[in-house]
């Protein structure tokens, strides 16, 4: 029979092999009447002043009489345990010469949604108008170290695994979905660390995520899948109510069974093009701010205290929150040892972002802290006027930086106090130019009035953030998409056009990795129900 026994403790210096025995121990059992299934979930407990340890929350199987002692003791050590449940995925019928699903965007949502395709035995075209992850991170990094020049559609946000293939690999989230589960074990089989599966934190970093989106896509392609990458869809095509085709390109269109829009949350021409074509849209808050950085030690030490050089401990994160009547400040994709970076698709804009590798070795920690601004504040008419807004603010920033796709920055103590920072600025992670600048000239006065009295609550509560190391860098702009692109709540289709679904990030409905690839496996559940 299993069980599951929560609240495990081991100690740093203890191997995960010893979780047997110590179950065993807490139990009261021979440790042969034991046996480890599994680990369920794993955490860091670092609370307090003793020294931190891991928390296991582990399967096990017993015997039936042993079972139901421990279940008969008052309160019960263990619960009974049942696993996970699964999504049944429909086959698809043979389409013969038929056209295929095509699925728009290679980020998360566009990856997952080809994925359920493919187990279904339906034969999606994918089309991602940036490069595949391995040119793509050539070019990348070739633009940083100044060898080439920026490309519009080569860089943090557009191409292959999509704005989250260069970042830390977040893979928490706080939707309860069985899908859940089929995203973590897949990205475990193409090269994500196993821990994923039951961490409390999971995460890949942005110096694996790249293989790993690479080894999905040859999953993909192994099942049926095609891939045209460097392909722009420009345009769509809708006769009698329905998608007919979309229009890659000038003028190549390709028809469609059915179109899945995973556009991402920064593909701010194409969301121009459907709302001009008379797709359905609205206006929807989204998350403004600014990212910090400290270096890590100063983090550790916040967390960890006197523990904070225990080189056994992983590098310290943190997720804040500062409750305000007007709306809470809060920290938002939190990358210990990572780094700032450029995450803007043009020139003369300017926005950043956060990224960790895997080992989070790095000598910077950085987290974004923002508010989340109501539509009503946006100004402007029409669904399109959060985007707008995001411009603004962009290009500002980007007109007091001293080089192209340079940032502004300042002394985080000198942002809270409203003055500039003389001499140098603190060191940073940031790969190109900072300039000391006014945020007053970029943020609207709203957002950096809710910044200032948060971040001030926050360092009042936790002085280590208000160390003269601090450093400031916005704008944080690009967190969520400020458009939802609308959809049908039972056919997940827009209402615009038969067989269109939006999905993921930059359709409005939802906020990471795993809810964006979860929203895709959604949307191609959806139509496989219905073909």
């Amino acid at each position: 029979m299993t069980v599951l026994l929560r609240n495990l403790p081991l100690a740093l210096d203890r191997d995960e092999a010893a979780l047997r025995d110590t179950a065993a121990e807490a139990l009261g059992l021979p440790v042969a009447s034991v046996a480890l299934l599994s680990i369920v979930r794993r955490s860091l407990d670092a609370r307090g002043r003793r020294e931190p340890r891991f928390l296991y929350t582990v399967a096990l199987e017993l015997d039936p009489s042993t079972e139901a002692a421990l279940l008969a003791r008052r309160p019960p050590p263990v619960e009974a345990f049942s696993p996970p449940a699964r999504v049944e995925v429909p086959p698809c019928e043979p389409r013969g010469a038929g056209p295929p699903p095509v699925v728009v965007g290679a980020g998360p949502a566009g990856l997952f949604a080809a994925w359920r395709l493919v187990q279904a035995g339906a034969a999606p075209l994918v089309i991602e108008r940036g490069p595949e992850v391995t040119d793509r991170s050539r070019r990348w990094h070739r633009f940083l170290r100044g060898e080439a020049p920026f490309d519009p559609e080569c860089n943090l946000l557009f191409g292959e695994g999509g704005a989250g293939a260069y970042s830390d690999g977040k893979l928490y989230t706080r939707v309860h979905d069985p899908r859940v589960r089929d995203v973590l074990e897949l990205l475990a089989a193409c090269g994500a660390p196993s821990d994923i599966l039951y961490d409390a934190k999971p995460h890949v970093g942005s110096n694996l995520l790249p293989s790993v989106v690479r080894r999905l896509r040859r999953r993909l392609l192994d099942g049926g899948a095609q891939f045209r990458f460097d392909a722009t869809m420009t345009g769509l095509q809708v006769a009698g109510g329905r998608v007919r085709c979309i229009v890659v390109g000038e003028d190549l269109e390709i028809d469609a069974a059915a179109v899945f829009l995973g556009l991402g949350h920064s593909a701010r021409d194409t969301i121009r093009r459907l709302h001009e074509a008379g797709i359905a849209m609205e206006r929807k808050p989204f998350q403004l701010g600014a990212r910090i950085e400290h270096p890590q030690r100063v983090v550790n030490r916040m967390q960890y205290g006197r523990f904070a050089a225990d080189p056994r401990l992983p590098a310290a994160d943190y997720r804040l929150v500062a409750k305000l009547p007007g709306g809470d400040v809060f920290s938002f994709c939190m990358c210990p040892g990572g780094e700032i970076l450029p995450a803007t698709e043009k020139p003369g804009f300017i926005c950043v972002n956060g990224a960790s590798p895997l080992g989070r070795g790095g000598r910077f920690a950085n987290s974004g802290f923002v508010i989340t601004l109501d539509p009503d504040h946006f100004g402007g008419a029409g669904p399109l006027a959060g985007l707008e807004l995001q411009e603004r603010i962009e290009a500002r920033a980007a007109a007091l930086a001293a080089v192209p796709f340079g940032a502004p920055a300042l002394r985080l103590a000198d942002f809270l106090a409203g003055r500039s920072t003389r001499g140098a600025l603190p060191d940073s992670s940031y790969p190109l130019q900072l300039t000391a600048a006014p945020f007053e000239e970029f943020l609207p006065a709203e957002v950096l009035g809710r910044l200032r009295r948060g971040l001030s609550e926050l360092c009042r509560r936790f002085p280590a953030l208000a160390s003269p190391e601090a450093l400031i860098v916005g704008p944080e702009s690009r967190s969520s998409c400020p458009v939802r692109i609308l959809r049908d709540p039972a056919t997940l289709e827009s209402p615009s056009a038969g067989g269109l679904y939006p999905m993921g990030e930059g359709a409005g409905y939802a906020g990471g990795i795993v809810s964006a690839a979860i929203d895709g496996m959604r949307c191609a559940e959806a139509w496989l129900a219905r073909t």
